[in-house]
């Protein structure tokens, strides 16, 4: 859009100021109100031709979004209003009819000033009109309450009545300026009762002071004189100089965590760091609990020196400027404490009662009211673990005793629920199970199974570390999800109460990364489990099978898609092949499946795939769509006999070849030099589709040529993946009739 000379261009501040908004949801909430803002500018055509990005800024305590350029106004428009077929506004003596003239009337202009256009009907009488364009201050006070109340938040509320406006926090001030300097003008609005103003308040400690701004540099100047940074990143710039400053003469550093830097960011307007200190018995507790109570509790960084040894220090952002006294120092290292001295006392009660017994213990917690308590859950693990660990040592993947482990393990896994040190931090559970195991003299193994029980959390994290891990986790997260099936408690849209999408994605990265092996279908299936469901839930384990099978396939196809980033249509024609009974190649085991799309992915790109996709689509959409039951005849196999065309001959010969080479790669788990191979028939298929007349009017021949595409459908481009579900880019011969003339007359 040129921004014609006659148009100025003035900037734009708005300031959305509320109580404080919770950490977690600010830095989405900031970016939601700059897309909002730019479409609607863009959608009033206010935007010029020399507009940057809208900048957005945000505190804990207010939005703010800064357009240097908005136009003074729209530019004017000229619209076209077409009317009737020019045949029908004139008659053979070239009169205006009624129709000209009622036209002209509707738009209050006299017949000559009407236009002639040319349209994909024809001719037809129009007119233009010129439509000024409306004022930005106005159309911004119609769009601007909009635009804040659309903010998107996980979470609103409303503060006059039920029937009001709803954001995140109660709204306490507008701000809203068009312009710069003395000739800025407030854009007149109001949310809730709250108008829109040219004033905005600082940090809270500098008081509740008007502080009239008249242009965004001011506004910028004037809330750091009132100690509010506004800039986030200028925040997290601040705290890294001041733990960078306050720990690198002592040769110390915080622990990496973004995720808490981030939080403290998004918490503070006026970032100030101290270092606090903790008695250095408190060392003698595990490093997980130390750092959980400093970091989640406290929201502290924790310190370590080089050598990654945790030290008797920490490091507190204040959200004021100074601590010249070292109150507020010592106050936090008198709350911490207290939190660690709860911790000790935990750690040293726990330890009377060890976790073998506490299982009677678990009788009394509740997992889900449809599904017992955690007792009933550590059984169906048993049951599930001794399924998994019976599949592993059948293929040699289980080392002697790992099967014990394993299931001591699942017996223990949940015991730290009955802990008091899980009851105060319940983010620690199976990290204290673990911690309380090794302590208490169960095999490494054991332990270290149980704190890796929960893993992985998502599709980034970990799986466990080792392979009795994999088989607790596996068990724990497996009868989660056919646990909530048999209850009723499936996701449903975006509510899933129960957890199960993270669970599943669970299973399907241990499943994929841990236990590349493992045949998941025939886990799910075994009778021993369907067995324990009957028994347990009265579920008839058929209908649990039946809807877990696509809920698996969907996690999986988030995995692929979102873990590995495969692009879509690899995803969709690995997924055909993993849905499908059909395939004659379809992976085993879903490493299998994954090892496909990767293989896939790689070569997909060559001109040869390319046209072989192509080909594949071409194949399926004949043997689908253009041949009926009665065109395969009854014949089972292809008569090499019946051939007639060099063609038919040249491609079944190498199909044959193909599919030898083939056996040989998968068999060394080789797919990209299996897909690769299968590739090289393409010149032979191009051939078979330009010179060869599948649909003939000899039923025999066109039976035996839909039963070779039906062989080189299942052994080739299927054999892995459906390809005919890759977005072909290649300009390939296949589109070639597939009944009628060919493009030679094929031999008889």
């Amino acid at each position: 859009m040129k921004t014609p000379k006659t148009l100025r261009c003035e900037p734009l501040l708005i300031e959305v100021g509320s109580e404080e908004i919770p950490a977690r949801f600010l830095a989405a909430a900031e970016e939601s109100l700059g897309q909002h803002l730019e479409a609607t500018l863009r959608n009033l055509r206010l935007l010029a031709s020399t507009a940057g990005p809208v900048k957005t800024f945000s505190t804990p305590r207010r939005l703010v979004a800064w357009v240097p350029e908005v136009l003074f106004r729209q530019m004017d428009e000229t619209e076209e209003i077409v009317g009737p077929p020019i045949k029908v506004a004139f008659d053979e003596e070239g009169k205006p009819t009624r129709a000209a003239e009622s036209f002209a009337q509707k738009n209050g202009v006299p017949i000559e000033r009407l236009v002639r256009v040319e349209t994909p009907k024809g001719l037809y009488l129009a007119v233009r009109k010129s439509i000024r364009g409306r004022f930005a201050r106005e159309l911004l006070a119609e769009a601007l309450p909009e635009i804040v109340l659309g903010i998107s938040f996980p979470k609103s509320m409303y503060w006059t009545s039920k029937t009001g406006p709803r954001f995140i926090r109660p709204i306490r001030w507008l701000l809203a300026l068009q312009g710069e300097g003395g000739k800025s003008r407030v854009i007149p609005f109001e949310i809730a009762g709250v108008p829109s103003r040219n004033f905005t308040y600082g940090h809270r400690v500098a008081g509740a002071a008007r502080i009239r701004v008249h242009g965004f540099e001011e506004f910028v100047k004037k809330l750091a004189e009132h100690q509010v940074e506004l800039d986030p990143q200028r925040r997290r710039e601040r705290v890294e100089r001041d733990l960078k400053v306050l720990l690198e003469d002592e040769g110390l550093s915080v622990l990496r965590d973004p995720e808490l830097a981030d939080w403290v960011v998004n918490s503070t307007e006026w970032p100030r760091a101290i270092l606090g200190g903790f008695d250095q018995r408190f060392l003698g507790l595990p490093r997980e609990i130390l750092v959980t109570v400093m970091r989640d509790h406290q929201k502290y960084f924790a310190v370590e020196d080089g050598q990654g040894s945790l030290q008797p220090k920490f490091v507190a952002v204040m959200n004021l400027d100074n601590d010249a006294k070292g109150l507020i120092r010592e106050g936090h290292e008198r709350v911490l404490t207290a939190r660690f001295a709860d911790a000790e006392f935990f750690w040293k009660s726990d330890q009377k009662r060890p976790l073998r017994d506490r299982l009677e213990m678990l009788e009394r917690v509740t997992y889900q009211a449809q599904l017992g308590s955690y007792a009933d859950k550590v059984r169906r693990m048993e049951t599930i673990a001794q399924e998994i660990c019976s599949q592993l040592e059948g293929q040699g993947k289980l080392a002697p005793g790992e099967k014990d482990h394993a299931l001591r393990a699942v017996r223990l896994c949940k015991c730290d629920l009955t802990t008091q040190m899980v009851g105060e931090f319940p983010e620690l559970q199976g990290v204290v199970g673990g911690l309380y195991a090794r302590a208490q003299g169960e095999a490494e193994e054991v332990a270290r199974a149980i704190y890796d029980h929960y893993k992985p959390v998502n599709v980034e994290d970990d799986c466990p570390g080792s392979t009795v891990g994999a088989v607790v986790s596996l068990a724990d997260k497996l009868d989660s999800v056919v646990a909530g099936f048999a209850a009723g408690l499936q996701p449903s849209g975006s509510s899933d109460p129960f957890g199960l999408r993270r669970a599943g994605n669970g299973i399907i990265k241990i499943a994929v990364e841990a236990l590349p092996t493992l045949d998941l279908k025939s886990l799910i299936g075994s009778q021993a489990i369907a067995a324990e469901w009957v028994h347990f839930q009265g579920a008839d384990s058929n209908v649990i099978l039946g809807a877990l099978k696509p809920f698996l396939e969907e996690r999986l196809e988030f995995y692929l898609r979102d873990a590995r980033r495969l692009r879509y249509d690899t995803v969709r024609a690995v997924m055909s092949g993993v849905r499908s009974d059909t395939v004659s190649g379809g992976p085993k085991t879903l490493a299998g499946a994954v090892l496909f799309a990767e293989a896939l992915e790689r070569v997909r790109d060559t001109h040869d795939f390319q046209s072989l996709a192509a080909a594949a689509k071409r194949t399926r959409n004949i043997l689908e769509k253009s041949a009926k039951a009665e065109d395969f005849g009854e014949a089972a196999r292809v008569d090499a006999a019946l051939f007639g065309a060099q063609e038919e001959r040249d491609l079944y010969e190498a199909y044959d070849a193909a599919r030898t080479a083939v056996d040989g790669f998968e068999a060394q788990s080789d797919y990209a030099s299996a897909f690769l191979r299968l590739a090289q028939l393409r010149p032979v298929v191009d051939r078979f589709f330009d010179k060869v007349l599948v649909m003939d009017p000899d039923l025999s021949v066109r039976a035996n040529r839909l039963r070779l595409l039906a062989e080189l459908m299942a052994m080739v481009f299927s054999r892995f993946a459906d390809l005919s579900q890759i977005e072909s880019t290649a300009s390939t011969s296949v589109g070639a009739p597939t009944s009628g003339l060919a493009t030679t007359k094929p031999e008889r």
